[in-house]
């Protein structure tokens, strides 16, 4: 894949365009993943469930685990074949190629089927999400879609890729192999970032990837009890979360325990948690059904004013102005 890296950006719009269309027209979310399952492009149509699924770091590994063995397994079966994700929904993919080289996989679904259907699991993983209220609260507002619908959606996307996406792309590779005499490698640096300035990202994808680096730099954890009080945060991101409930949690006083998280995570822990619940508001701004206020209150804030203040200062831009960025960004993609 990486060395049809430099075809991706080119065609960025077509690909976009394509998925936004696919899930206007079906209502079924959409995005495009390399062959490890890394998202490459916005997501298209996700529902909040899917969102929160894919803004905690343990649950999105899952996310991009099904959707590389779903993408293989589409390949192996010479079509696309539903399957049924970690988080009980309903999903599809189909290869995308350029010039006979693989480069990732279209993936859709991300469907609710209460129904009997004869869609198997993907992975043996499981995501237990039903004890926490929020997924609850999400999955149940989610649509029900049938069998029915996803066999012909999948059949409509096998249609598109090999008779319209497949032209294009390969005409537009031939275009560029002709026209460049030294094609750039982009095996070492992020193709779609690398011109961004940090304070002033230019799209909700590149905004989201400066967020996802935080947690990159993030040192190894040696304390257990670190460990553990991460796991409790990332678990809780939808409360009031508070040093000395933490620390209790963990068995250790308030002030050593603020200390060793400090010295272990690198920033304070109050630090920690506004980063991480901006991070999952920033997922949940994609969907303009959510409220700026209804966003801040379920991730425990109970004034919407200091959220927007803690987004601005860590995006550099306030939660509206980062959804509008969102909204044109959709709507440059339909002309």
């Amino acid at each position: 894949m990486e060395d049809h890296l430099e075809f991706i950006e080119p065609n960025q719009k077509i690909l976009d365009k394509l998925l936004s269309e696919f899930t206007e027209a079906t209502g079924l979310a959409t995005i495009l993943v390399d062959t490890q399952g890394i998202e490459l492009t916005p997501g298209y149509g996700f529902s909040p469930f899917c969102q929160l699924m894919r803004n905690n770091e343990d649950t999105r590994k899952l996310c991009q685990h099904c959707d590389m063995f779903g993408g293989r397994s589409s390949i192996k079966n010479k079509q696309t074949t539903p399957y049924v994700c970690h988080a009980g929904l309903v999903d599809f993919s189909y290869p995308v190629t350029i010039d006979n080289q693989l480069i990732g996989f279209i993936l859709c679904g991300q469907t609710r089927i209460e129904v009997a259907h004869p869609f198997q699991e993907i992975i043996n993983e499981k995501t237990d999400w039903k004890n926490d209220p929020l997924f609850v609260e999400v999955y149940e507002s989610m649509p029900l879609t049938t069998p029915e619908k996803i066999k012909a959606g999948s059949e409509l996307l096998t249609i598109i890729i090999n008779y319209y996406l497949a032209d294009i792309m390969n005409t537009s590779l031939k275009a560029n192999v002709e026209s460049a005499t030294n094609l750039p490698n982009f095996t070492q640096t992020e193709p779609s970032i690398k011109k961004v300035k940090p304070t002033q990202p230019k799209t909700s994808l590149e905004i989201v990837r400066n967020i996802e680096r935080f947690e990159q730099r993030l040192p190894q954890i040696e304390r257990p009890e670190i460990s553990t009080a991460i796991k409790y945060i990332n678990d809780h991101l939808n409360e009031v979360i508070t040093l000395d409930e933490v620390a209790d949690y963990v068995h250790l006083s308030g002030y050593y325990f603020s200390k060793l998280f400090k010295k272990e995570v690198g920033i304070t822990f109050i630090d920690y948690i506004n980063e991480k619940k901006i991070s999952r508001a920033m997922i949940l701004l994609q969907d303009s059904t959510w409220s700026i206020d209804s966003i801040a209150h379920s991730l425990g804030y109970s004034q919407s004013s200091y959220f927007s203040k803690l987004f601005k200062k860590t995006t550099k831009m306030s939660p509206r102005d980062y959804r509008q960025i969102i909204q044109k960004e959709k709507e440059a993609f339909r002309v």
